[in-house]
């Protein structure tokens, strides 16, 4: 490997070049336990000849099927820990993780980042271990000061609309401000950078909202605003709600059977209940009357009282609605499962908008046609409340795709009280695969489930408004009006809104929009919300940094179709029902090439990311679908339900995801990696040359990350259905080895996997390396394992190559690697030899050419391991 072969056409130019380093020679007790070994050993089998023989030479029958559920764990059981490293070994690696959270901080932030790290890791587990937050690299400037041609200043206690906008004469409204600004470039130029600073206060955007929705914000710039900032003054609070305060007078209900009290008052007139889907008590998200009771954004499947119900008697499939089925045979891919441009029209693709889905053809390589369940029946002892419910009809189902690839959410539109029955309305278009059954769900906006404090129920009928207390009354309620802020949109590509900042903003209580309109984008397992609370479209060179992104019911900011030169830094994304960056791009069908609508040329760097998808589990931290050239650099993030970084399709390619810090994901979801991609849906692009359309893509590049694989997440690095054109380096990878699944042209070098047996059982995801279902002329090509570091913990099984016969090898390029396994084991390669699957030592391996120069050494001690991290992560990179 030469040493700067990740650095190459690098997609975003910057200053700072510090977090690439130069390639060097990574360095590199238990006794093992049988029932681990043989569990790795039969998996090898299962996995290639059952869950992933789809795409094999063989086929599979029902009872197959069914046998690959004892592979799968319950999402429930997933945690901080990991239940196979003793404590003193997983504290030492959570410690390391919280280090290197530490050394990708930016300085002013360190202390945050290692303090919410610590809560997050629950640290509290391990009273003597040490951190070492000595060392950090930068790789962002400073806060710098904004060069204005004229300032105008926002004051909304002291301000007035007729006022000048001066310092002394702030303006009240930063609408009135930004009046102001279009009528000031007649005098200073279309060019001329202006500013609204606006000083402290909290300003609700959404009192007398004349736009609801998700795409057009409060706050609308156009390319009338070109050379634009909107700031806070200095370092003050500068809160935009998309709320609107409620002053009420409350007056007791009832008080319940418990002793509790349900207060009630009467909504304001002003306020639009249709979009009063939030209440927001005290600046944050009150719970909606539910059932089971507890709070969405801190009981999840990941806590011990979860706040879902399991036991269903019976889920209602849903009914087969053929789509139009469109499959262009000209261009198609070479060498991959996934060759033909396939999309299904109308039909059950109908809940979507456009009316499109990969999913709903009669057989879409990878699954089944897309539907969802019409409803569900549950056991007599659930839901005790079901027969005393007045108006169903206000209510939502929460549930969990059957495999926990995601989250539905339905209407409700009738209920059988004496069959305990629901049977759903609208809904379920929040995920793209579809499935007959659910998992675990939870009822809400039930008037008779207000129950538990801090619950609440709006009755839109008569404008009431229901909470229950928590000893005492709170003091601001604020109604959620809008779900989107501020929006940024050219009137087209070449007329663009240019060189906007948006900087040192808190942006909260916005709308929910899980009800909203939902789009499926290439050909990933998303449908996805196209808006959020900044929503930008059209547009050149957009900064937006140093802001706090907290209490959201939608996406955090929206990236839709073309956007060039995008920069989000320093941003904190908290608590939000979705996810907070999304990079959404579109084509025409197959032609990626002609069209430019995509987001290119985006920094996504050293942003705080953690309490996402709290409604919705098919949900990141980042989404990049249909997009170009994104670069993911220095974030930390955690605590989310599904990935935290996810590449939904092969379109163009030439990513960079590096220096980020990434642990408890996949806490709600199964089946996934903290980085997750796909590549299903071929689409022509010139990534492999400039002016040449090709249905190839360019490598992307994932390295120096540090992952820490725990919860329910699988592989580190999940690299699923299809997914080519990787170079993965110089990452320090926690649990869980390498997955290679139905692609190609791969290469994994210089990398330190850590315990990869001792992530979990399913899928055969616990070995240094996963090779499944390799099939000639298909996938398995043009894969390469070098230069590896992989520890084994208790097993002594590196790799699991599906259909390895040393009569015609199809396997990985391996060479170069260093594989530790405990004390007083011997590794062994399972392959067919002479028709006999058969236990190879290394010796006997290397004979066929595999694995050239591997050595086999005993495992060592935690700490010896986390200095091979150190060295390879924080050498030469320090200040």
């Amino acid at each position: 490997m030469n040493n700067h072969m990740y650095i190459v056409e690098k997609p975003y130019e910057s200053n700072q070049n510090s977090y690439f380093v130069q390639d060097y020679q990574t360095k590199t007790k238990m006794e093992s336990y049988r029932k681990r070994m043989v569990c790795t050993f039969c998996t090898l089998f299962v996995l290639i000849l059952i869950m992933y023989g789809l795409y094999g030479e063989q086929t599979c029958t029902e009872n197959d099927l069914k046998s690959m559920s004892f592979f799968i764990s319950d999402s429930r059981l997933g945690t901080v820990n990991n239940p196979v490293v003793n404590l003193t070994d997983d504290c030492a690696l959570r410690a390391f993780t919280i280090e290197m959270a530490g050394y990708i901080a930016p300085a002013f932030w360190k202390d945050k980042w290692i303090a919410v790290s610590q809560s997050a890791f629950q640290m509290n587990q391990c009273n003597d271990t040490i951190y070492r937050t000595d060392r950090s690299f930068k790789i962002i400037s400073e806060r710098k000061k904004s060069t204005c041609r004229r300032k105008l200043f926002v004051h909304d206690s002291l301000g007035h609309d007729t006022f000048d906008g001066t310092f002394k004469k702030p303006m009240k409204t930063i609408l009135a401000a930004l009046s102001m600004t279009r009528t000031l470039r007649v005098l200073y130029g279309d060019d001329s950078m202006l500013c609204i600073i606006i000083r402290e206060g909290t300003y609700y955007l959404g009192t007398n909202a004349t736009t609801i929705s998700s795409q057009i914000g409060a706050i609308a710039l156009t390319t009338n605003d070109n050379n634009l900032v909107i700031e806070n003054y200095q370092d003050e609070r500068v809160v935009l709600s998309g709320g609107t305060p409620l002053h009420l007078q409350w007056s007791v209900h009832r008080k319940t059977a418990s002793g509790g009290t349900i207060m009630k008052a009467q909504v304001p007139s002003n306020v639009n209940l249709d979009l009063f889907n939030e209440l927001y008590i005290d600046g944050k998200r009150a719970i909606i009357a539910k059932y089971p009771n507890g709070d969405p954004s801190t009981h999840g499947l990941y806590a011990k009282d979860a706040g879902f119900a399991f036991d269903v008697h019976r889920w209602w499939p849903g009914i087969s609605n053929a789509s139009v089925e469109i499959v262009i045979q000209e261009p198609y891919r070479n060498g991959t499962v996934f060759s033909y441009y396939q999309l299904g029209l109308g039909g059950g693709a109908s809940v979507f908008n456009p009316p499109t889905n990969f999913w709903s053809t009669s057989l879409p390589a990878g699954g089944d046609n897309y539907r969802t369940p019409r409803g569900i029946t549950v056991d007599n002892k659930t839901l005790p409340h079901l027969a005393k419910w007045t108006n169903p009809s206000t209510g939502f189902v929460h549930a969990l795709h059957g495999g926990y690839w995601g989250s539905w959410v339905f209407e409700i539109a009738s209920i059988n009280r004496t069959e305990n029955t629901i049977m759903f309305g609208r809904g379920g278009f929040q995920e793209a695969r579809g499935m007959d059954s659910g998992g675990a769900y939870y009822v809400s906006n039930i008037f008779e489930e207000l129950d538990s404090p801090n619950e609440w129920f709006l009755d839109k009928d008569t404008g009431t408004l229901y909470f229950m207390l928590n000893e005492t009354m709170p003091e601001v309620f604020v109604a959620s009006q809008i779900p989107c802020l501020i929006s940024m949109g050219g009137n087209s590509i070449e007329d663009a809104i240019k060189n906007i900042l948006i900087q040192g903003l808190i942006f909260t209580e916005t709308s929910s929009t899980y009800m909203s309109e939902y789009m499926v984008p290439g050909g990933g397992d998303w449908s996805v919300h196209r808006g959020g609370t900044i929503y930008l479209t059209n547009t050149k060179n957009v900064r937006i940094t140093r802001n706090l992104f907290t209490q959201l019911g939608s996406n955090g900011i929206a990236l839709i179709d073309y956007n060039d030169r995008t920069s989000i830094t320093l941003n904190e994304f908290v608590w939000l029902a979705d996810s907070a960056i999304i990079l959404v791009g579109s084509t025409n069908g197959i032609d990626g090439f002609s069209v430019n609508s995509q987001p290119a040329n985006t920094l996504i760097q050293s942003n705080l990311i953690h309490e996402t998808g709290i409604y919705i589990k098919q949900s990141s931290p980042v989404l990049i679908a249909v997009s170009r050239s994104v670069s993911v650099i220095g974030n930390l993030m955690f605590n989310m339900p599904r990935a935290a970084i996810n590449i939904n399709d092969g379109y163009y390619g030439n990513h960079t995801l590096c220096w980020n810090v990434l642990f408890n994901t996949v806490r709600e979801t199964s089946d996934h990696g903290p980085i997750n991609s796909w590549d299903r849906q071929p689409i022509l692009s010139d990534a492999v040359q400039h002016g040449l359309p090709s249905l190839w893509q360019h490598t992307n590049y994932i390295h120096h990350n540090t992952i820490f694989n725990n919860y329910n997440a699988l592989w580190p690095l999940d690299h699923d259905d299809g997914s080519c054109f990787y170079e993965d380096s110089y990452n320090f990878m926690i649990y869980g080895g390498k997955k290679n699944y139905m692609g190609h042209s791969k290469t994994d070098h210089h990398q330190i996997y850590v315990y990869a047996d001792a992530g979990k059982l399913d899928f055969g995801s616990n070995v240094c390396l996963g090779d499944y279902a390799p099939r000639r002329g298909y996938s398995g090509w043009n894969e390469v394992f070098v230069n590896n570091t992989c520890i084994l913990y208790e097993d002594y099984v590196p790799y699991l190559i599906g259909n390895c016969n040393t009569d015609d090898l199809f396997v990985p390029y391996l060479a170069d690697n260093k594989i530790f396994i405990p004390a007083n084991t011997e590794a062994y390669f399972p392959c067919t030899v002479d028709g006999i699957l058969t236990k190879l030592n290394l010796k006997e391996w290397q004979s066929y050419g595999l694995d050239r120069n591997t050595t086999i050494q005993v495992t060592p001690d935690v700490q010896t391991i986390i200095e091979w991290g150190r060295d390879m992560l924080q050498r030469n990179n320090e200040n």
